[in-house]
């Protein structure tokens, strides 16, 4: 964060400064703070200001003195009377919402550093866009881009917060769990550059159905601010409409159909990732993917439109994508002990579930391909009919099947109905799928991991990486 005086963050957060009697500060004194805090239990670098948030299940006016011991100068509450009036805070900022004032401070900050926004929404693939589009604007632009997967009314301010000066591009993800949380990000964001991936089955027990899902994501592109331009999804029809809502649009099509930017000589290696040329209003470009995934040439092609946009030459931005760092636990490719691991586990939806079966069935192995599948959570009534779809997806190219927990058993019913029979595999858990792993994978096998976060496949991807490790290690 930008350094700011406690004066200067009164007068933002429009709150009442209230010296601390036991610091016997006065607000004359106005020290700095550098960082912020939202939780007492990670200590600070530097001089921070810890924001009291009140959640269902924790209160931060309860933790004011844990939080000065881990390097809080400053805290800001919405009842002064709920904190230890003796924790060592140099002062207390009372607010009406601790909430709001947290975004409006990382409004400031950004507003103060000047840079560029670039939001990303959609269904699914904000978090792959968002790391492909740091590397592309990253060859030319100072950039600063949202950690994992910040991306709600917690993750968005603290993004907006992390600017620095000198970041010229701020690229950040913006998710909607219930109506209206788009336009709250939105509001915050102020993007110059808005990009919607998809619309897809996901909080539909929130949303209703997919036309639901559109709307909501359809209020970033709203966002935008008047000199800005919609980056979007031409191959998604509902995504191509946002258009309108739009002062400016360009399109992207993977299927190689009319957009601005659109795919051809679409190919894929042996580590099943894509190659393919691209057209585009700034010429013809080559692209290459750094994870595997046909599915993920979309992610790339919106990722390359928002740096084009922007001005960012895109032979270099296609040439930064092609070895760009993603997030851990998408798409992500290891080989260990003559193993080949897709940790593909950090989300799921039916559309990427089934990318990452064609994904697993197209990687080179000889000998079995495994897939590891847990739930796929919010999608409200329709869930079992989407698991058991999956399930039939398995029977064409994977050889073994490992069920994780009853949540996705949707998947073993459609998997057995397909004829996999035998070679269905249940466990309750993650650790029981890495115990059924440790012992049958062997040399020559592909392993992919892939659910919703609540399965926490990713810790059962990294035990069997850790046990292929020691494998190989014992046999060096």
């Amino acid at each position: 964060m930008i350094e700011l005086r406690i004066d200067e963050l009164a007068a933002v957060l429009r709150a009442r400064l209230v010296p601390s009697t036991r610091s016997g500060a006065t607000p004359g004194a106005s020290p700095t703070v550098t960082q912020v805090m939202t939780d007492s239990r990670v200590p600070s670098d530097g001089p921070a200001i810890f924001f009291a948030l009140r959640t269902p299940r924790a209160d931060g006016h309860a933790h004011v003195a844990s939080a000065a011991a881990a390097g809080a100068v400053v805290a800001v509450v919405e009842d002064e009377s709920a904190t230890d009036a003796a924790a060592p805070v140099l002062a207390r900022l009372v607010v009406d919402d601790a909430w709001s004032a947290l975004g409006r401070l990382g409004r400031h900050v950004a507003d103060e550093v000047g840079c560029r926004v670039v939001a990303v929404t959609g269904s699914y693939g904000k978090t792959t866009v968002k790391d492909l589009a740091a590397a592309a604007f990253g060859c030319d632009r100072t950039v600063a881009a949202s950690h994992g997967s910040f991306n709600n009314e917690l993750g968005v301010p603290l993004t907006l917060l992390g600017v620095t000066r000198g970041v010229e591009v701020l690229i950040a993800e913006a998710g909607a769990r219930n109506a209206g949380d788009i336009d709250l990000l939105g509001a915050l964001l102020r993007p110059d550059i808005a990009i919607v991936t998809a619309v897809g089955p996901v909080h539909l027990e929130t949303f209703g159905d997919e036309e639901g899902v559109a709307s909501e994501k359809s209020r970033l592109v709203a966002a935008l601010r008047s000199t800005g331009t919609a980056v979007l999804n031409a191959d998604d029809p509902r995504v191509a409409g946002m258009a309108s809502l739009a002062p400016r649009a360009v399109t992207v099509s993977a299927a190689g159909g009319a957009a601005d930017l659109s795919a051809h000589d679409v190919r894929i290696d042996d580590a099943g990732r894509v190659r393919a040329t691209v057209a585009t209003p700034w010429g013809e470009v080559a692209v290459a993917l750094p994870i595997p995934g046909a599915h993920h040439l979309t992610n790339a092609l919106l990722a390359l439109a928002a740096a084009g946009v922007d001005g960012v030459d895109i032979v270099r931005a296609a040439a930064a994508m092609s070895t760009a760092r993603t997030s851990p636990s998408r798409a992500a490719l290891h080989r260990v002990a003559g193993v080949t691991v897709l940790d593909d586990a950090y989300n799921a939806s039916p559309p990427t579930m089934l990318g990452a079966l064609r994904t697993l069935a197209s990687l080179p192995s000889s000998g079995r391909r495994w897939a590891v599948l847990g739930l796929m959570a919010e999608l409200g009534p329709g869930a079992h009919d989407e698991h058991v779809a999956v399930g039939r997806a398995c029977t064409d190219g994977i050889d073994e099947l490992v069920v994780v927990g009853d949540a996705a058993e949707g998947i073993a019913e459609g998997a057995a109905a397909g004829g996999l029979g035998p070679r269905i595999h249940r466990v309750d858990d993650h650790a029981g799928a890495a115990a059924l792993l440790a012992s049958a994978v062997g040399q020559g096998d592909v392993v992919l991991f892939k659910a919703s976060r609540v399965a926490t496949l990713d810790v059962a991807a990294a035990t069997l990486l850790a046990d292929l490790g020691a494998r190989e290690g014992a046999t060096a």
